[in-house]
């Protein structure tokens, strides 16, 4: 059985025969891949791309910058950070999470994060877009 999304019907097959619509199969469990636990997250592939320091440990981070928390801020410096190779996170500072939930955004902005061994060429990438961060 296959459903209709046109018709709203459930119909034998996999085309209606009424209006010539593909019919919606039903998925099983089985039929679905099996989820890995780094979808959604970006930390599984951030730590394989994050510099490791002599004792094999990820390096330490240094705070870039305090950006906006709107897509077109946070997104175009890690999107230009991320085309230069640079690994780079961001957390919300104090309550700014909260305010993420409520109003879609944080009012606090956002730090951003990259490694200490290329804190300097992050700097002058991200530039005027936003304010500048403690360092390391």
């Amino acid at each position: 059985m296959g459903w209709c999304e046109h018709c709203e019907t459930e119909r034998e097959g996999t085309v209606c025969p009424v209006c010539g619509g593909e019919l919606l199969q039903e998925i099983t469990p089985e039929d679905l891949e099996q989820a890995h636990p780094e979808w959604g997250r970006e930390t599984g592939r951030l730590l394989d791309r994050w510099p490791k320091g002599p004792d094999g440990e990820p390096e330490e981070p240094g705070m870039l910058a305090l950006a906006q928390d709107f897509e077109s801020s946070r997104g175009l410096i890690l999107s230009r950070l991320e085309a230069a190779g640079i690994p780079a996170f961001y957390r919300y500072p104090e309550g700014g999470g909260l305010g993420k939930v409520v109003l879609g955004f944080s009012g606090y902005g956002v730090y951003i994060y990259v490694p200490k061994s290329r804190y300097e060429e992050a700097e002058e990438m991200v530039g005027g877009l936003a304010a500048p961060g403690r360092g390391y």
